[in-house]
């Protein structure tokens, strides 16, 4: 599954890429961060995300704990390939 994971920080940017560094480095193998990007708007931060599943996703954001860093907002995305199958399946 992929995520899209929109990051608003809570602390200074740089007390937000020292933890984020060290996140980083301990990414499961399970995990693949496909994309990270730093921003400017509403967001700072917007990373892109493969999971096996919403569980193992949500195992790693518990593991990497903090939340006093930053705020996420997560959105699980679909290819439009894969949307356009699950639409000819309605009936």
């Amino acid at each position: 599954m992929i995520a899209i994971i929109l990051v608003k920080f809570k602390k200074s940017a740089k007390e937000v890429a020292e933890y984020g560094s060290k996140v980083l480095k301990n990414v499961p193998k399970y995990i693949k961060i496909k994309a990270s990007y730093w921003t400017m708007g509403r967001y700072d931060a917007v990373w892109i995300v493969e999971a096996p599943n919403e569980e193992k996703l949500f195992e790693w954001f518990l593991k990497a704990g903090r939340i006093d860093v930053a705020k996420t907002e997560t959105m699980v995305a679909l290819t439009r390939e894969k949307v356009m199958k699950m639409l000819s399946s309605v009936k």
